[in-house]
C-alpha cells in the first residue's frame, strides 16, 4: 500500500536544522535558543497496522512510573515531553519550541500553539506546571522524581511561556526534560482519569487498549502531529520474550518490526529477502549491581572488586554474545560524559578473586542469587547463568531466579535482590548517576553503596553550568567507581533491531528505545 504523493509537513533535515545541545563550553543566558521552523506541506494520510514486537511489555500505562526502554517507546507514541532527541542523542525542542538560560536559576521555555491532549484539551503553560507538580509528588511513587528536585516552582509568564525557577544552578534541566517527565492533561493531573488505565497525551497516537502481557493498542490521532505523523493508522504492540518467536513472527509477517535480536540470528535474517537488520552500538552500560543493603559481603569493596576478576567478560562477548558486544572497563562507556579512556577492564583472574573474598573474612565463600530478567536485554538468561557458574567456582555459591520484567523492576525499586543482570546510564545526567551512586539520595537503582566523595562530586556537578568542569568531575566519578566497584562491569550491547523493508522512514537512537519518527509502511 502507498501513501501517495503527499509529503510530510516537516521533514527530518529542517526537524534537525535548529539542534541545540547543552554540552558546550558554557551557557551564555540569552544564546542557547532554539527555532524550530516548520516546513509547509500537506498532511499524509495514514495507511496500514504497523505490528512492533519487544522482548517485554509496559509495566504500566502511567508515563510516570515506567522505568525501562522498551516503556518509554510505548509511552512517547502517544505522550510528548517538552524536549526530545534525535538519533545522534542531541537535544531538540519538542512541545517547546525554544529554551533559554535566563540565569543559574532560571530557565524559560516557550511552547508550542495549536496543541491539543486526545481529550481535546489544548495544551498550555498550565499543563507544565502541574505535570512537574505531579513529577515530583511523593504520592506518585515516582522513582524518578528526585531528577526534578533541584526545581523550586513553575512560573506561567503567558498561556505558552513558562519560566522554570530552581533553588541553586540547575545546568543539566533540559537533560532531564528530553528524558523524563511526559506532559498530562489537567485530567489526569487533576485527578479525574486514572493514567494506569487510560493514556492521554499529546502525541501522533491515542491510546485505545492494553492487555497486560498480550498487547497494547493504539489508533492514529485525527490531529496531525507537529512531528509529521502519524503516517501508520494503528500500532500495536506485543511482548514475546523468546528471541527465536520474535524473529519467526518477523519473517511469518507477524511483525513489522523487532528488538532485541540475538546476533546468532543476524546472517539468517540478511538472507531472508524483504528484511532489513540495524545494528549500533548502544551507550547504555550492562552490568550486574550488586545489592550491599541485602548481601553483607558487598559491603567490602574486596569482595565487590573481586566479582569483577572473576567474571571472565570477555569469553561471555565471545560466546553467549556471540561478539555483538563491546567491552566496558567501567560504568560510563565512550559517548557518556565522565568517559575515561585511560581506564583498563579487570582481568579475568579468579585466583585474585579468591584471594580478595577470604581478606574480607569470607574464606568459606558466601551465597547469592543473581536476578535476570528473560528477554528485556540480548541473551540475558544466558549470560547470567555463565556468570553464576564464573562466580561459584570463586566460592561464590550462586543460584540463578529467571524473573518477569514487571517484578523484576519491583525488586530493584525494592531493593530485594541479591544481585541483578542490568542496564544503566544510557545517557549521563544528575539524576542517572543520582538514583546509582548518591547514597544521600538513595534512588530507584541505588543498592548501598556509598562513598562520601560520589555524593560530593554529583551533588557539585549539578550546580556547574560550565560543560568541560562537569566532564572532569564524572571522570573523577567514574574513577572512584572504577576502584570500588559496586556494579560488575559487562559491556555496551550491540543494538540489533529487525524490520520488514516495507517499513520505512525509521532510525534507530543508540540509547535502545523505538521513537516513531517517521516511520510508515509502503
Amino acid at each position: 500500500m502507498g501513501d501517495g504523493t503527499a509529503r510530510p509537513r516537516l521533514t527530518r533535515r529542517d526537524f534537525l536544522k535548529g539542534t541545540a545541545v547543552l554540552a558546550g563550553s558554557g551557557l551564555a543566558a540569552d544564546a542557547l535558543r532554539w527555532e524550530l521552523l516548520a516546513a509547509p506541506g500537506a498532511a499524509v494520510q495514514p495507511v496500514g497496522n504497523l505490528l512492533i514486537v519487544q522482548g517485554v511489555d509496559a509495566e504500566s500505562l502511567d508515563p510516570h512510573v515506567t522505568t525501562s526502554g522498551a516503556s518509554k517507546g510505548m509511552m512517547w507514541a502517544m505522550y510528548d515531553k517538552l524536549l526530545e532527541r534525535g538519533p545522534d542523542m542531541r537535544i531538540i525542542p519538542w512541545l517547546a519550541t525554544s529554551y533559554r538560560v535566563v540565569s543559574d536559576t532560571t530557565w524559560e521555555f516557550r511552547l508550542r500553539d495549536d496543541v491539543y491532549f486526545h481529550n481535546g484539551e489544548k495544551f498550555g503553560a498550565q499543563h507544565v506546571r502541574d505535570t512537574i507538580t505531579r513529577f515530583k509528588s511523593p504520592t506518585i511513587r515516582n522513582v524518578y522524581a528526585g531528577q526534578l528536585r533541584p526545581v523550586r516552582d513553575v512560573e506561567i509568564v503567558n498561556p505558552l511561556t513558562v519560566r522554570i525557577h530552581t533553588d541553586g544552578p540547575f545546568a543539566l534541566l533540559a537533560e532531564v526534560l528530553s528524558i523524563y517527565c511526559e506532559i498530562l492533561p489537567r485530567a489526569i493531573t487533576g485527578g479525574e482519569v486514572d493514567p494506569t488505565r487510560r493514556a492521554i497525551g499529546t502525541g501522533p497516537y491515542r491510546f485505545v487498549e492494553w492487555n497486560p502481557g498480550q498487547r497494547m493498542v493504539m489508533d492514529f490521532a485525527e490531529r496531525p502531529h507537529f512531528s509529521g505523523q502519524p503516517r501508520v493508522r494503528r500500532l500495536v504492540w506485543r511482548p514475546v520474550a523468546e528471541s527465536a518467536t520474535r524473529v519467526v513472527e518477523l519473517k511469518t509477517g507477524a511483525a513489522h518490526l523487532i528488538t532485541p535480536v540475538d546476533p546468532i540470528q543476524i546472517p539468517e535474517l540478511e538472507a531472508t529477502r524483504n528484511v532489513d537488520v540495524i545494528t549500533f552500538r548502544q551507550l547504555s552500560s550492562q552490568i550486574v549491581v550488586l545489592n550491599s543493603l541485602k548481601v553483607r559481603a558487598f559491603q567490602d569493596a574486596r569482595v565487590r572488586q573481586a566479582m569483577n576478576y572473576a567474571t571472565d567478560v570477555d569469553t561471555l562477548i565471545r560466546t553467549v554474545m556471540r561478539g555483538a558486544a563491546y567491552r566496558l572497563a567501567s560504568a560510563f562507556g565512550p559517548g557518556i560524559p565522565g568517559y575515561d579512556e585511560s581506564l583498563r577492564p579487570y582481568p579475568y583472574d579468579p585466583d585474585r578473586a579468591r584471594q580478595l573474598i577470604s581478606e574480607a573474612g569470607f574464606p568459606n565463600g558466601f551465597e547469592v542469587t543473581l536476578v535476570t530478567p528473560e528477554g528485556r536485554y540480548l541473551n540475558d538468561r544466558l549470560a547470567s547463568e555463565a556468570i553464576a557458574g564464573m562466580w561459584s567456582r570463586v566460592g561464590v555459591r550462586t543460584r540463578v531466579q529467571v524473573s518477569d520484567w514487571s517484578p523484576f523492576v519491583q525488586g530493584v525499586l525494592g531493593k530485594t535482590h541479591d544481585a541483578f543482570f542490568f542496564q544503566q546510564v544510557g545517557v549521563l545526567l544528575d539524576a542517572t548517576v543520582a538514583i546509582n551512586f548518591d547514597s544521600d539520595r538513595k534512588g530507584a537503582a541505588w543498592q548501598g553503596y556509598h562513598n562520601p566523595e560520589a555524593n560530593r562530586l554529583i551533588q557539585d556537578a549539578i550546580k556547574t553550568m560550565d560543560a568541560n568542569q562537569r566532564n572532569e568531575m564524572y571522570k573523577r566519578l567514574n574513577q572512584i567507581i572504577y576502584r570500588e566497584g559496586p556494579w560488575v562491569f559487562l559491556w555496551n550491547q550491540q543494538g540489533v533491531y529487525a524490520k520488514q523493508k516495507r517499513v520505512q522512514g525509521w532510525e534507530a537512537h543508540t540509547d535502545g528505545i523505538i521513537r516513531l519518527g517517521g516511520i510508515r509502511l509502503s
